[in-house]
């Protein structure tokens, strides 16, 4: 159909948080006349990892051995052409395009290009396949990205551990798991306190909706902001990169 491989990407991975291949200029216009559109698809959604199958294969296609991963972060596409990528402390960005035969290309021309087929799209899920090599076949489940409300995080938090990770311009390296001792609570009014090792710590919170991200005594030069990888009525997972230590810390909590 035409202008078909144009528009899929836009549905595919539409909740994500897509635009409409904005070099485009009428690309949303093609997408709304294409039998691809739907008027109640949220086109900018952003997708939370569930889980990742991974297959081996033989030359016939058949599976030899499946494993499942469970990496905690999220998947979104950008209006101005780029996509951001959380996965276990790892972050990356990069450029996406869509290709002749309707596949999501991330990096397209560079050693980190990779395609993908969509499996499923719906409004609460989202599933890709990458054939990453011969035999090796990544099938990533979504879901719907859930912005926690206010009352959720109002509640103390006890520390289970943390997660620290250095990083230069290509890799991860120097895993560190800590365990302090001591609790983080963020208060009804907007305060928080904090108790780590020992060491206590008072200050301001908010929850910034544009991204979803908590911030710390934002305004001030103790300013941080944390993504939110995970909440449950007994879990919390935060992230963070330290860009001046070049550090990734991912704090895993429990409600006290």
């Amino acid at each position: 159909m035409k202008n078909t491989f144009t528009c899929l990407l836009i549905l595919i991975i539409g909740s994500i948080a897509i635009t409409s291949c904005n070099k485009t200029p009428d690309a949303v216009e093609k997408l709304k006349q294409s039998c691809l559109y739907d008027s109640k698809t949220d086109y900018f959604k952003k997708w939370a990892n569930t889980f990742t199958e991974i297959d081996v294969t033989d030359s016939s296609g058949t599976v030899k051995q499946r494993s499942y991963i469970y990496p905690l972060g999220y998947f979104q596409l950008n209006s101005n052409s780029t996509y951001s990528v959380l996965s276990d402390n790892i972050p990356l960005s990069g450029n996406w395009t869509v290709t002749d035969s309707c596949q999501l290309e991330l990096d397209a021309g560079t050693l980190l290009d990779r395609k993908f087929n969509v499996l499923l799209l719906t409004k609460d899920s989202l599933t890709l396949k990458r054939k990453a090599s011969r035999g090796l076949t990544y099938i990533q489940h979504y879901g719907a990205y859930q912005c926690p409300d206010v009352a959720q995080l109002e509640k103390q938090w006890d520390n289970t551990y943390i997660l620290e990770q250095n990083y230069n311009s290509t890799s991860l390296f120097n895993s560190y798991y800590v365990y302090p001792v001591g609790y983080f609570t963020l208060n009804s009014d907007f305060t928080y306190n904090r108790l780590s090792d020992g060491v206590p710590l008072d200050g301001s919170w908010v929850l910034d909706p544009n991204g979803c991200k908590l911030i710390l005594d934002k305004g001030t030069s103790l300013e941080r902001g944390f993504d939110i990888q995970k909440i449950t009525p007994d879990s919390l997972v935060i992230w963070r990169k330290d860009t001046v230590a070049m550090m990734n810390y991912q704090q895993h909590y429990i409600k006290h």
